[in-house]
């Protein structure tokens, strides 16, 4: 990542920047089982950071990086993150997003034009592939919405590609385990992923541009929303958070 930007995808889509005045809330999944696994997914990946912590306090043997990697391999055997694409599903995740950001006073015909003219999520994939996250993979997406949010809310200007890798760990172990999130079909799981990337750009695109503007209010209000939106949705301090070379730990 460049020392100058957050985890921030504005090349993807100022285009997008109309959405991003509704950055106290996101764009929500519109099934009842995506819906549900996702909580449980944040629920796990709160307690996981607990689990952590405490053992960042009182290694036990083999310590935290032995027990992060053997997480990832039961993870690895049993979960499968990556998803078969269907047009269809992209079109109406599109087409909810718009409507979502037209009841929110913002321009929805304007980003569905723009979102039909080009391929976001393509150029998303392009932009978080130099953190070793790709488009396709519901972990990679959910990996790209945590940095994001936590650097928000702690205006915390970069990181580096091992890193992300490490939250990136964190996020497979914890989807592994996850039966809500084992039991989603390639429609499911594809829904969740391109839910999490239109609200990253939305989100990115705001905060790019209050720093490029040097809004200072702005920025604020930002890091108060991300922290806000965690706070309630997820139960998780994003101020709380650490990020080790093992993921993201609750401060002690």
């Amino acid at each position: 990542m460049s020392g100058k930007q957050v985890f921030l995808a504005g090349a993807v889509a100022a285009v997008l920047l109309c959405a991003s005045q509704t950055q106290a809330q996101d764009y929500a999944f519109q099934g009842f089982a995506t819906a549900d696994a996702m909580n449980q997914m944040h629920a796990a990946m709160r307690d996981n950071m607990m689990e952590s912590s405490s053992q960042a306090r009182a290694p036990a043997r083999g310590g935290v990086a032995a027990g992060v990697a053997a997480s990832g391999r039961r993870a690895a055997a049993s979960a499968r993150t990556t998803y078969q694409s269907s047009p269809a599903i992209t079109q109406r995740v599109k087409r909810q997003f718009a409507d979502f950001v037209r009841s929110t006073g913002g321009d929805g015909a304007g980003i569905a034009a723009a979102m039909d003219q080009q391929d976001f999520f393509a150029r998303w994939g392009q932009h978080v592939s130099q953190y070793g996250l790709r488009r396709g993979d519901v972990a990679d997406a959910m990996t790209a919405y945590w940095m994001l949010n936590w650097q928000i809310a702690n205006d915390v200007r970069s990181v580096s590609r091992a890193q992300v890798q490490s939250v990136q760990s964190q996020v497979r172990a914890m989807m592994g385990d996850n039966r809500s999130f084992t039991d989603l079909n390639d429609a499911q799981k594809q829904e969740m992923a391109e839910v999490l990337i239109l609200n990253f750009i939305a989100q990115s695109v705001a905060y790019e541009d209050a720093m490029r503007d040097n809004d200072a209010t702005m920025q604020r209000r930002l890091q108060n929303a991300a922290t806000t939106r965690f706070q309630n949705e997820m139960k998780v301090d994003l101020r709380q958070l650490r990020l080790t070379g093992n993921g993201f730990v609750a401060a002690s």
